[in-house]
């Protein structure tokens, strides 16, 4: 079976010719003042030249050489040289390089070493010793020593967390810290083509190489990105020559065999699904004149599932049994059964495709470790193995196993990807990931306390608040309240009582002048505020995020849509008058944040009485002014139609009513007459032994219903079918 591939993505195994000749690895750029460079980084004081002397190294006043990172002192500088190459130094180094305390004293890591497996051997003699006597060994027992102690310290810094690099199995070494410049092991390896395209980036997914894939550690420096491209160049596929004639179809048919493949399983959830893929797609034409269209050949596909899973509470039967112990339900041994049935099945199908399985390039499996049992261990001539460098996860998220999520998995890993970056957002890039990896100062140790060191002052107490202050807070803290809850009568009583006090105490009170900072206020009204135009500004120690949307009471009533109350502190001479035309931090005037209709034309009808008062249209922008008797009237109109409408309406269903209850006396009446009559058509069909004729019969049925005439025959044909029964019975007696 084929499937199309895109046809605007770069297949990974058929790239153009001259893109893949322009490919170079993308490096990462470090500056000169990060720590992870070389020139900053102290383990290459290791392989410096050894006649030089170290730069971490400091002259006693004996006369001795000492080590700033370990405070280990020789009497010559071939010994502190020698240091340098020794396991403890080095373990201390990756201590400083990962942020960690340091030194480490000889005897701890000593005593780690020790602490290791019994398996390890020779620990005690690979650590360096520090005594002259060890400086006379020759250069050949140095570099044995050295090739031995290598393992011991890579054990040492797996053990402690320390080795970024090491791989999960235990086989690597320190590798001298190239691991650091190297950096993580990301998913997709990068390369630029700057003489096809510049400012386009190409990823290659490392999962889809045989031997990128297979590392564990990325390569120091930039080897690793060399090798990757190596391998891509190798691993691409030749061009398809069309076959000229049948024979030479029949005979690509028969090396097909021999294409490269891959074999993708997924497994999880009583779901399986398998997929042997054909990596050299295949061309279709797409008619004359146009470009051939590239397709993935399928050479194997197959799905299972089976009821395995807990429904609603989620995890395998198995998983459950292992942790609560078996349970003794239908659904569990249904379960049970379905799990050992889906596992013979897949077993039986990778038996099936062994030949396959084998030839593919690469294996991608993904599965629970708990299902490691399933393609692992059960028997030697299985075709999947443990420990298979082919075998690998996908490196991506997978949805349930089908299909086309095999399909989509296979051309997210097959597909290049490509980004399109600025070298300054590259840059950007770079150092962001530069300060994640870069390693943490060393924390500084704490200074002796000394009776002569003079403690820190204590941060000042906040000021506690007098009980006149208190007492003003509550009172402005009721008044916001009641002007957003629309209580206009308390609100009356609350100024008239208290206004005169929040004006004297609170130079922005809710009487208090106008501010002539208000960027709306026109400069006349700046030189010489008008006597009673007053705006209740709201203190200074409210919250500031409720000050920056409604700065005055007004704003407070038109964002709470409280009508009444606008236009009781627009005309009210007991309350604040304040100013429609103060705009709020946020630029928004007080009209502007009224949230209906009604609030809106509050603001209107008072342009319209008292259009001197400001700029209503310009600072204010309320649209225009509005006669309050007019809207009134309007209002009053609206609302007689309105009634008149619900008039009208309720006079129809009254009619309404009055029809259906007509309607069903009606038909009472008629059920009750053909009630009535039911009893004198019983009477006549039996008087006489006979029925009354056909003309009788019929008008005595005209006043009943269709239920009661078809009752009226089922019986009839009832008394007549009794009659022939009757009458057979008699003839043959």
């Amino acid at each position: 079976m084929a499937y199309k591939l895109p046809q605007q993505a770069l297949y990974a195994f058929q790239l153009p010719p001259d893109l893949l000749a322009a490919l170079q690895p993308r490096q990462l750029v470090i500056p000169d003042s990060h720590p992870l460079h070389p020139s900053n980084r102290l383990q290459d004081l290791v392989d410096q030249d050894p006649a030089t002397p170290p730069p971490t190294a400091t002259r006693t006043p004996g006369n001795n050489y000492t080590c700033a990172l370990t405070g280990a002192s020789f009497p010559t500088l071939d010994g502190l040289k020698h240091h340098y190459r020794t396991d403890w130094y080095r373990y201390n180094v990756k201590l400083r390089l990962e942020g960690k305390k340091t030194p480490v004293a000889e005897d701890d890591f000593n005593r780690l070493v020790d602490n290791l497996s019994a398996s390890i051997s020779g620990s005690d003699a690979s650590s360096a010793s520090t005594s002259d006597s060890d400086f006379s060994a020759s250069d050949d027992d140095r570099a044995t020593a050295a090739a031995e102690s290598g393992s011991n310290l890579s054990r040492v810094l797996r053990k402690t967390h320390l080795s970024r690099a090491a791989d999960k199995d235990g086989n690597g070494d320190d590798g001298d810290d190239d691991d650091v410049l190297a950096g993580p092991r990301t998913a997709l390896q990068w390369f630029e083509a700057p003489t096809v395209a510049d400012e386009t980036q190409y990823g290659v997914a490392r999962a889809a190489l045989p031997l990128a894939g297979a590392r564990k550690r990325a390569l120091p420096g930039a080897e690793e990105g060399r090798a990757v491209l190596d391998e891509l160049r190798a691993l691409q596929l030749a061009p398809e020559a069309a076959p000229s004639s049948a024979a030479a179809a029949a005979t690509a048919a028969a090396v097909g065999g021999d294409e490269r493949k891959w074999t993708l399983l997924m497994f999880g959830g009583g779901h399986f699904a398998g997929m042997v893929v054909q990596l050299r797609p295949k061309l279709v034409s797409r008619g004359k004149g146009k470009d051939k269209e590239r397709e993935v050949v399928v050479l194997a596909k197959k799905t299972f599932h089976r009821y395995t899973t807990r429904r609603k509470q989620g995890g395998a039967q198995s998983t459950n049994d292992s942790g609560k112990g078996k349970a003794k339900s239908a659904g569990a041994m249904i379960r049970r059964h379905n799990e050992a049935a889906l596992t013979d099945e897949v077993r039986e199908l990778l038996g099936s495709w062994a030949p396959e399985i084998r030839s593919s390039e690469l294996v991608f499996l993904r599965c629970s470790k708990n299902n490691y049992r399933t393609f692992f261990g059960y028997d030697d001539d299985a075709p999947l193995q443990k420990g298979d460098a082919r075998i690998r996860g996908f490196g991506f998220p997978t949805k349930r196993p089908t299909i086309n999520e095999l399909m989509r998995s296979f051309l997210e890993l097959t597909r290049v990807k490509t980004s399109h970056l600025s070298a300054s957002a590259l840059a950007a890039l770079d150092a962001s990931y530069l300060s994640s990896i870069a390693p943490k100062p060393a924390p500084a140790p704490p200074a002796p306390a000394s009776s002569s060191t003079k403690k820190e002052p204590a941060k000042p107490a906040e000021p506690q608040l007098t009980k006149a202050e208190e007492l003003e807070r509550d009172r402005w803290t009721r008044l916001v309240d009641m002007v957003r809850k629309g209580r206009v009568d308390a609100l009356r009583a609350f100024l008239d009582k208290y206004g005169p006090e929040l004006e004297s105490g609170h130079e922005d009170g809710p009487a208090a002048a106008a501010d002539s900072s208000s960027p709306s206020a026109s400069p006349t009204a700046r030189a010489a505020p008008a006597p009673g135009t007053t705006r209740g500004k709201l203190p200074s120690w409210w919250d500031a995020r409720e000050r920056e949307r409604t700065p005055t009471l007004l704003h407070c009533a038109a964002s709470a849509d409280q009508a009444h109350v606008v236009r009781f502190l627009l005309e009210s001479p007991s309350s604040p008058s304040p100013d429609p035309t103060y705009l709020s931090p946020l630029g928004r005037t007080p009209y502007e944040l009224c949230g209906s209709r009604a609030t809106r034309n509050q603001f209107r009808f008072v342009a319209f009485s008292d259009p001197a008062r400001c700029d209503w249209v310009g600072a204010a922008r309320v649209p225009s002014g509005l006669d309050e008797r007019v809207e009134l009237e309007k209002e009053r109109r609206e609302e007689e139609r309105r009634a008149k409408a619900r008039e009208r309406d309720e006079v129809r269903e009254r009619e309404r009513v009055a029809e259906l209850e007509a309607a069903r006396e009606k038909e009472e009446q008629r059920v009750r007459e053909a009630q009535a009559r039911a009893p004198s058509l019983k009477a006549g069909v039996n008087r006489l032994g006979g029925g009354p004729p056909a003309v009788i019969q019929d008008r005595q049925r005209s006043g009943l219903s269709e239920e009661q005439k078809r009752r009226v025959e089922r019986e009839e044909r009832a008394r007549a079918a009794e009659a022939r029964l009757k009458r057979l019975g008699g003839g043959g007696a």
